[in-house]
């Protein structure tokens, strides 16, 4: 059975090792859904994430693989639901005419936080579950959307016995 995987690469923070993990995923082809990339709470080292849509023997023999790239210095591989997955976006939005408030509304029902302003747009920022953003995005099909920006998915392997009353914050609204 396919489902959502997270596979999270600690590496080396250099072009080389990036270079590196990327050539080794578009050889293999594999079904990515997101990829994100950010500096770690290491210095020099940054945090590699790749959400695909595998069964797990896949995403096993994927982490393998990545394992023997040089300068990755730690993998792990998880289904996504055993993990905390998170996405942030960007959206631009022209509220129209007298429908500011409105606007606000939306953002306020999905905890949105208003980053920017001006007299054209407005850009609004949201994080949560990929189904939390696309709804969120869906929302804001009744104004005039300008312009998306979607990190992709970046995910952490939950803590042995954690509890799971925490997973569901963003998604409940």
């Amino acid at each position: 059975m396919t489902g959502s995987q997270a596979i999270s690469i600690l590496l080396d923070h250099k072009l080389v090792t990036l270079n590196r993990a990327f050539g080794l995923l578009r050889r293999r082809n594999l079904p990515i859904k997101s990829i994100a990339v950010g500096p770690s709470a290491s210095p020099g080292l940054a945090r590699l994430t790749i959400m695909m849509q595998a069964d797990q023997a896949t995403a096993d023999r994927t982490a393998r693989q990545l394992d023997k790239v040089v300068g990755v210095r730690e993998v792990a591989v998880f289904p996504a639901r055993d993990g905390v997955v998170r996405e942030l976006a960007l959206v631009k939005v022209r509220p129209g005419e007298g429908r500011y408030a409105e606007l606000l509304d939306v953002a306020l029902l999905y905890k949105a936080g208003l980053v920017d302003e001006s007299p054209e747009a407005v850009i609004l920022e949201v994080s949560g579950s990929e189904a939390f953003v696309l709804s969120f995005l869906r929302a804001l099909e009744r104004f005039e959307v300008l312009e998306v920006a979607r990190s992709g998915g970046v995910a952490l392997e939950r803590a042995q016995g954690a509890a799971s009353q925490f997973t569901l914050t963003s998604e409940t609204v």
